[in-house]
């Protein structure tokens, strides 16, 4: 009974569920990483959205004619989340599969069957939003 009433002392430290955290973070994540941007922009902080603008800019008519052919979207699924010094700021990981990826300006798009991101997320304004300080790169 003890450990049952000090996980819920625990985890009532963290500014807002868990589960607003990754469904937050899944919600960004099959926005992006099917290239629907402006549907991602309500997952970010105000700062990010120049990133994701940025990305909107550089798709091309190939790019757009890839994604059409491509039998489903990408598929999004939610790891590890650790939660950092403040409890204000975590990093969640995420595991996407089947994503169409273009890794340099000017280089045809391809399609990457499984890579790992991590993504920063920040508690403002009563809510989970993913910062972004740069375009989102796969672990290596």
């Amino acid at each position: 009974m003890l450990i049952i009433v000090m996980l819920n002392f625990v985890s009532c430290n963290h500014p807002g569920s868990e589960d607003s955290l990754t469904e937050n973070a899944d919600s960004f994540s099959c926005y992006y990483f099917n290239w629907q941007y402006q549907k991602a922009l309500r997952y970010v902080t105000p700062e990010s959205e120049k990133w994701l603008r940025f990305e909107a800019s550089q798709v091309h008519q190939v790019d757009v004619d890839m994604l059409k052919s491509k039998d489903e979207g990408a598929a999004c699924e939610i790891g590890e989340v650790t939660y950092l010094n403040d409890d204000s700021l975590a990093t969640v990981k995420v595991d996407v599969k089947n994503y169409l990826a273009k890794d340099t300006i000017g280089a045809d798009s391809h399609i990457v069957e499984k890579a790992t991101f991590v993504l920063n997320m920040v508690y403002k304004n009563d809510k989970w939003l993913v910062k972004l300080n740069s375009i989102p790169r796969r672990l290596k």
